[in-house]
């Protein structure tokens, strides 16, 4: 017999299994490699090709395979604490295509693409929260160039 303690201990159980198998069903199955890619940004404002690249090199760990927003970012460096703050919704990833959303204070965007063992390149497009808001779009696109050294993060 069930005290009424014992029946909040079960909600309890039922609520927090439950919340690991939604944590479980969100973590994508990305056929990427781990290792050091060249990542290449392009940005788009309203529609319009900017004449600007940004290239970086980003190590890519085991781990980092289990969250798309460490792979698929636009941030040339360590990502801001706003960047951090958001929430990734609607993984999907099945073959050689990943898809996602991130909400965050400010803006919302739609992550798009295709990844393959050694390479990906995703379409963020952006946008943010206002009355007076410009749309973004961002092509990442990364290629594998080999294994990350033992001094990179």
């Amino acid at each position: 017999m069930l005290t009424k303690n014992g029946v909040l201990d079960v909600f309890a159980l039922a609520a927090a299994l439950a919340g690991v198998s939604s944590a479980l069903a969100a973590t994508p199955n990305l056929r990427l490699a781990p290792g050091k890619y060249i990542v290449t940004i392009t940005y788009e404002v309203q529609d319009q090709r900017q004449n600007e690249l940004h290239t970086t090199t980003r190590c890519i760990t085991r781990g980092d395979l289990n969250d798309p927003e460490k792979i698929f970012n636009d941030q040339t460096g360590t990502p801001a604490e706003s960047v951090k703050a958001c929430s990734v919704r609607n993984v999907r990833s099945s073959n050689e295509q990943v898809s996602y959303d991130v909400d965050c204070s400010n803006r919302t965007v739609h992550v798009d693409g295709n990844v393959s063992g050694n390479g990906f390149s995703v379409v963020r497009a952006v946008t943010p929260k206002g009355n007076k808001a410009v749309s973004l779009r961002f092509t990442v696109r990364g290629r594998r160039t080999g294994d990350c050294s033992t001094s990179e993060p």
